[in-house]
């Protein structure tokens, strides 16, 4: 059954005249029961954060006067009243521009994030990337737009930070509403009187699922009837940041043996790294003496490798390939798998196709260098006579003599 949302409106008042406009924030809920308390919590949140903005615009205005004392010649320069007035106003203009690009600072930073999205991505449906830009620059450049405005647009943001509750840890997606709230209010170019209307419902999307299920690695029916896995605070500030209208899962958490899979892959570079020691160190193993005679004998140099030497060297050329195709495969299947519910939207750490190409072209490099290895291979079994003789002659490879022809595949 849908619930009739219920409306409540306060008209933003500050107690600096300069920042009265006549503007109103409205809060819109289906959670509340009336009218009535839908306009005593949103009176209750703005008349607090009205006071704290206020006290962060004197703040600042007492900083810029601090400044200025400072700069001038003489502190007791005497200034007539018209002046004094003029000097005050355009404190407090200058104050509230600042404050007004602080507070929007990250709102900013996203509108440029998602304005800058490639055609092919889905954080552009239903988005006006004009808009996007537009209002990131109403924000940096304020500096001609009235005090009043640029503090109830703060004061907006504020307010819902402070009704969304939980939802502060997801500026992401505080962000994305805070523009369509900005939006449906005529943009930030409108200077008149302005409502502002806050959609409780939207602002909680993704705490009432919380509510429900918060386990990441098993399904629950939800009221939608759908089985999903359990919110965390990741996925409701993503959701923001890939512009979705509604909160979703869009990370799987590993379980299990993908836990392992996961470790592997985050250390694959120093694992890798590790085991090329370890084959450095039976390199030179082979031909030191340290073994039985057959083993670690007669081997050659490290330079001029003989016998095992060189069947071990085609033998790590084409386990290293294999090793990385199987990386490069295992790779890409598992970040497909994780990244499922975003793939095709832009979000940071969500692979794209240029990821996925340069991956597998590393896993075919990696496939071919290894056939290639085994179509060149040219191994030869050690005769026992090695062992049993120090005689040149009896234990010499014949590979040794076209020892650049051999390895060449294998080195490179």
């Amino acid at each position: 059954e849908q619930k009739t949302p219920q409306l409540g409106y306060i008209t933003v008042i500050p107690t600096v005249k300069a920042l009265q406009g006549e503007h109103t924030i409205e809060l819109q809920s289906t959670q509340l029961k009336s009218g009535v308390e839908c306009g005593w919590w949103l009176c209750q949140h703005t008349t607090t954060q009205t006071a704290t903005l206020e006290k962060q615009v004197n703040m600042e205005v007492a900083a810029i006067r601090a400044l200025r004392s400072r700069s001038q010649a003489s502190a007791a320069a005497e200034n007539d009243s018209d002046s004094k007035s003029t000097e005050d106003d355009a404190d407090l203009a200058k104050a509230m521009q600042v404050i007004h690009r602080r507070t929007l600072e990250g709102f900013v930073t996203w509108c440029n994030y998602v304005s800058s999205a490639t055609l092919g991505s889905l954080c552009r449906k239903g988005l006006d990337m004009a808009a996007l830009r537009d209002m990131s620059a109403q924000v940096m450049e304020n500096s001609t737009r009235p005090p009043d405005r640029l503090f109830v647009e703060a004061l907006v943001l504020r307010v819902m930070e402070s009704v969304g509750e939980q939802m502060l840890q997801c500026p992401e997606r505080l962000s994305y509403l805070l523009f369509h709230t900005y939006q449906e209010a005529g943009g930030l170019w409108d200077l008149g009187p302005t409502n502002f209307t806050i959609d409780m419902d939207k602002l909680h999307d993704g705490l009432v699922q919380m509510n429900l299920h918060t386990n990441p690695y098993t399904r629950y029916k939800m009221p939608n009837g759908k089985h999903e896995l359990g919110l965390n605070f990741d996925d409701i500030n993503e959701s923001g940041i890939q512009c979705r209208k509604n909160v979703t899962k869009t990370f799987k958490e590993p379980a299990s043996m993908m836990v392992v899979v996961d470790f592997l892959l985050c250390y694959r570079v120093p694992i890798m790294l590790k085991l090329y020691c370890l084959t450095l160190s039976g390199y030179i193993y082979l031909g030191s003496h340290q073994g039985d005679d057959i083993t670690t004998t007669h081997n050659g140099t490290l330079l001029a490798p003989k016998w095992l030497r060189i069947n071990f060297l085609q033998y790590v050329a084409m386990g290293d390939a294999a090793a990385w195709m199987l990386i490069e495969a295992v790779l890409v299947l598992y970040v497909a798998w994780q990244r499922w519910p975003s793939l095709g939207y832009r979000s940071p750490g969500i692979p794209g196709l240029r990821f996925m190409l340069t991956h597998l072209l590393n896993m075919c490099f990696s496939a071919m260098g290894g056939l290639w290895v085994f179509a060149e291979r040219d191994f030869l079994r050690k005769p026992w006579e090695c062992a049993e003789s120090d005689v040149v002659a009896v234990c010499h490879d014949p590979r040794v003599d076209r020892l650049g022809d051999v390895l060449k595949v294998a080195v490179s």
